[in-house]
């Protein structure tokens, strides 16, 4: 875990002139959460607050033909391999080291596999020791037919600053995709690598619903006990509120160390 010196896990460095800071999740999905799960479930309240929203650091127009892809260069559409801001390029050069010079990343680029292409946010980041990052699609906010995210681990505590870039597979032909800069491309979520590594692969199952003996068998007592408390039933006598699981997880946060 970070030292108290630095409390933060995740880093970023915003090197593009173009780039939009990354902004944090937002418990309602930017608004487009039903007013009544926002109230009540704090399963996806949660899940949509982990993390940063990550955006392009420019609008990008983009046509797919099924086998190659094109980009808006302004006047003509042209071929897309790899496409690196002018600026950018300027402000590199002025500033990095001189065996760096040239070599400011494409914010654009097409991938060796027909119809994928890389987007970079303008942004480095970088990790607390043990720490990853998890680029994924936006959670419970949906995204364009057009386009799909896919998910990818970069263990930047030592791969790092890396160029923070989401791979997006095209799903649409001979239409133009729009990949505005002002809305969010992907979401960026920092992950423990003992979380994902193989000593954290295996599980536990029971099976049945037998009373448990030892490791054999299914529901032990104490399994009972707590799904009372996790389940609705209309034939119960025993009270279930709306959103107790919510206010639970709040009381809960309240209690603990850092809680917001």
């Amino acid at each position: 875990m970070p030292g108290p010196e630095n409390s933060s896990v995740v880093t970023f460095h915003k090197i593009s002139p173009g780039a939009i800071s990354p902004m944090h999740g937002d418990k309602s999905a930017l608004g487009s959460m039903p007013a009544a799960a926002h109230q009540f479930c704090e399963a996806l309240r949660a899940a949509s607050s982990f993390g940063w929203y990550i955006f392009p650091p420019r609008d990008i127009r983009l046509r797919w033909d099924g086998a190659q892809t094109f980009f808006d260069a302004g006047e003509e559409w042209l071929p897309l391999s790899s496409v690196v801001d002018q600026e950018l390029s300027s402000y590199w050069d002025k500033h990095c080291p001189e065996d760096m010079q040239g070599g400011a990343p494409p914010y654009l680029s097409a991938l060796f596999v027909p119809g994928v292409v890389q987007i970079w946010s303008g942004l480095l980041v970088s990790t607390a020791p043990d720490w990853s990052v998890l680029a994924r699609p936006l959670a419970n906010l949906a995204q364009s037919r057009a386009y799909a995210c896919y998910e990818g681990i970069v263990e930047t505590d030592w791969f790092k600053p890396t160029p923070l870039f989401i791979n997006i597979r095209l799903t649409a032909t001979d239409t133009v995709i729009e990949i505005p800069r002002g809305r969010p491309l992907f979401q960026l979520q920092p992950v423990h690598r003992a979380s994902y590594t193989s000593a954290m692969a295996g599980c536990v199952e029971h099976e049945g619903l037998q009373p448990r003996e030892g490791e054999s068998g299914g529901m032990s007592n104490d399994d009972w006990e707590g799904l009372r408390n996790t389940i609705r039933s209309v034939s119960s006598s025993r009270p279930h509120d709306v959103g107790r699981y919510g206010a639970d997880v709040r009381k809960r946060a309240k209690r603990s160390p850092g809680a917001d």
